[in-house]
């Protein structure tokens, strides 16, 4: 049991994304009796940052990916994976900004708001995420959340 927490505490993942991912009876027995029922950008934040956590992942393949071109290429490709690489890191250091200024937001509001719809967003998100290839709305909304314009900047 302890080096499955070793792991994660290794992986860096905070503990936002471990409390967001309790359902259920878990929830329901840890949800205070004057939770409120989260207001839109509460719920939608918790979107973005479920979005915007798989956005990272991503990000973070297609740094590996192009940092390793970049060492197989020959000189006159190499500076181009190199151009990539830098590219792909700023992109990398603004997703990691907004879920932070997201996790700010929600971090306060999470003990006073219904957390079965705080888990339904997220649930929600995961579920855009499989599907975002087929649809350009769920695309459109998933990039919406790169720039959310309900929180301060």
């Amino acid at each position: 049991m302890w080096s499955r927490w070793k792991k994660f505490a290794s992986t860096g993942i905070g503990l936002l994304p471990l409390l967001w991912s309790f359902t259920g009876e878990a929830l329901a027995q840890a949800q205070p009796p004057g939770a409120q029922p989260p207001s839109g950008d509460e719920l939608h934040s918790m979107y973005c940052v479920e979005v915007l956590r798989a956005e990272i992942a991503l990000q973070q393949h297609m740094i590996s990916a192009a940092t390793e071109a970049a060492g197989a290429a020959p000189s006159p490709l190499r500076e181009h994976w190199i151009d990539t690489s830098m590219e792909l890191l700023r992109r990398l250091a603004q997703l990691e900004g907004t879920v932070y200024r997201l996790q700010l937001y929600m971090l306060p509001r999470i003990p006073g708001v219904d957390s079965l719809a705080l888990a339904a967003a997220i649930r929600q998100a995961n579920a855009d995420i499989q599907e975002s290839w087929r649809s350009e709305t769920l695309l459109s909304r998933a990039a919406a959340c790169e720039n959310p314009p309900w929180l301060p900047p």
